[in-house]
């Protein structure tokens, strides 16, 4: 907040027919009226002064005049005095409400400048609150991602470890089945074999049989014969 005072105007600033000097002169209300102008033709006052007879009374006429000569002078100068002594104050007065118009303006430009560095603060706030929420917000897409990315290589590792582990088992019960089928195999092979040992020892016995049943006839005939002769 800054005061700001403005100077009283003197009342012949405010009315041109009050003051000294000026468009209308010396106020009427308040002259002597024993007094009177220089350009009056009344007499001035009603004091009788006594003139020396044996004086010169042009001599005291012309003193009088240059006595009235110089008050003109002398009131014409104050007049001047006074009307610098305005144009001073006004001038003064003008500089004052220039100095006060460019200290409001300054003012004005601190404050304008103020707002808007409180406006750019909050601005700058807001995007750094809004950067600060979306570096969040990636930071939690990232770590989804990431634990999609792992949830979905768990998956695939355990599917393949249930699809290796599948294959094991299948491998197992085709290695299972062969090696049954390979003792089945080798069950039926032994069986055989021992038939066909079987069927040769059975036939081995037949020849033999047969061979002693031969033997046997040619041995009869042959008794039979040495017993004829």
């Amino acid at each position: 907040f800054v005061h700001q005072s403005e100077l009283r105007k003197h009342a012949s600033q405010n009315d041109a027919a009050k003051g000294f000097g000026g468009k209308y002169g010396v106020q009427k209300d308040r002259v002597d009226k024993a007094a009177h102008s220089f350009d009056s033709s009344s007499e001035g006052t009603q004091y009788k002064t006594k003139i020396d007879a044996k004086g010169d009374v042009k001599n005291f006429r012309s003193r009088f005049e240059n006595f009235g000569a110089a008050a003109e002078e002398e009131n014409k100068k104050k007049i001047e005095e006074e009307r610098r002594r305005r144009e001073l104050e006004h001038k003064r007065q003008v500089e004052a409400a220039k100095k006060k118009e460019a200290a409001a303006e300054q003012l004005r430009a601190q404050e304008e400048r103020a707002r808007k560095e409180e406006e750019e603060r909050k601005n700058a706030e807001i995007r750094m609150e809004e950067e600060r929420r979306m570096e969040e917000e990636q930071r939690a897409d990232a770590a989804r991602r990431q634990d999609q990315e792992r949830e979905r290589e768990q998956r695939i590792e355990e599917e393949q470890r249930a699809a290796e582990e599948r294959r094991l088992r299948e491998e197992a019960q085709r290695q299972a089945e062969e090696e049954q089928r390979a003792a089945q195999r080798r069950i039926n092979e032994e069986r055989e074999r021992q038939d066909e040992e079987e069927r040769k020892r059975m036939e081995e016995v037949r020849r033999e049989e047969e061979r002693r049943k031969i033997l046997s006839f040619y041995r009869d005939k042959f008794s039979l014969f040495v017993d004829r002769k």
